[in-house]
């Protein structure tokens, strides 16, 4: 099945007006809950859906509390999961003041999933492009 996009408008990347400049977005097909998951497993494998997804509801519950005590999440074939922080900077004579605190700078935190490099390759090999209309944006 190939990946949609559509063709987007977009601001000048050098802030310049005037040319006007196009990419391509990819466009979401659908979602698969974890229901649908659970589903797919159950048709492919002995397992029953039900145990799929108290597996599924599990394993989520332990990867929440890995990030939280700060460890990395590696599913082998999958990839990581990991906490970054993002914050503004500050100095190194900011850091020698008396009341400094380090955490006042950090402003927000996300989950990042990096994806393993054989499952990169794998969806690589089936890659496949489809152009929808791109009034399919608005």
């Amino acid at each position: 099945m190939p990946i949609t996009y559509a063709v987007k408008k977009t601001k000048n990347p050098n802030g310049v007006q005037g040319t006007p400049y196009f990419h391509a977005q990819a466009i979401k097909t659908g979602e698969l809950t974890l229901e649908k998951l659970a589903k797919r497993i159950n048709n492919s494998t002995t397992v029953t859906q039900t145990d799929c997804r108290a597996v599924l509801l599990s394993m989520k519950e332990h990867i929440i509390e890995a990030l939280t005590e700060g460890q990395v999440v590696v599913l082998d074939d999958l990839g990581r999961f990991q906490v970054t922080l993002q914050g503004k900077c500050y100095t190194e004579e900011m850091m020698q003041e008396k009341d400094f605190n380090p955490s006042s700078f950090i402003k927000s935190h996300k989950i990042v999933f990096r994806p393993d490099a054989k499952l990169k390759q794998l969806v690589g090999l089936d890659f496949a492009l489809k152009r929808i209309s791109s009034e399919a944006m608005k």
